[in-house]
């Protein structure tokens, strides 16, 4: 399963996390924004789709900057998952499928309990930012 992500970044060096809200997998724990990629989509579309619907801001492919990526394998499916990074955007970010959203210093991502696949992305983005 091909899943596209962003590390949204704020003038305060901050990073917008999203809970997964109750009655979907995995529910209850916090992860980077995005969702799965559509056939005939790109990673970056299918994110500017995602970041549209589920927070309602408007991102621009070119303000997508490719950081890394994640790979794991859950029970029935294997997850793949670019990381993009993104500092610029229009509108203010708003949990808009009820899930709950917390903008979190770098060095504070490990405090939130994360799907298997985004653990190993803290210390990248921990020590990058």
């Amino acid at each position: 399963m091909l899943v596209s992500a962003c590390a949204l970044v704020d003038l305060d060096g901050r990073v917008l996390l999203a809970r997964r809200p109750e009655g979907k997998a995995m529910a209850g724990l916090w992860e980077f924004p995005g969702g799965k990629v559509h056939p005939g989509e790109t990673p970056e579309a299918a994110l500017v789709r995602e970041l549209a619907e589920e927070l309602g801001i408007d991102v621009a492919e070119a303000c997508l900057a490719p950081f890394t990526f994640a790979s794991h394998a859950y029970a029935g499916f294997h997850l793949l998952m670019p990381l993009f990074l993104c500092r610029r955007w229009k509108g203010v970010p708003v949990g808009r499928e009820g899930q709950a959203l917390a903008w979190v210093r770098p060095d504070k991502l490990s405090d939130y309990a994360m799907p298997d696949a985004d653990k190993p992305l803290v210390p990248l983005l921990r020590d990058f930012l």
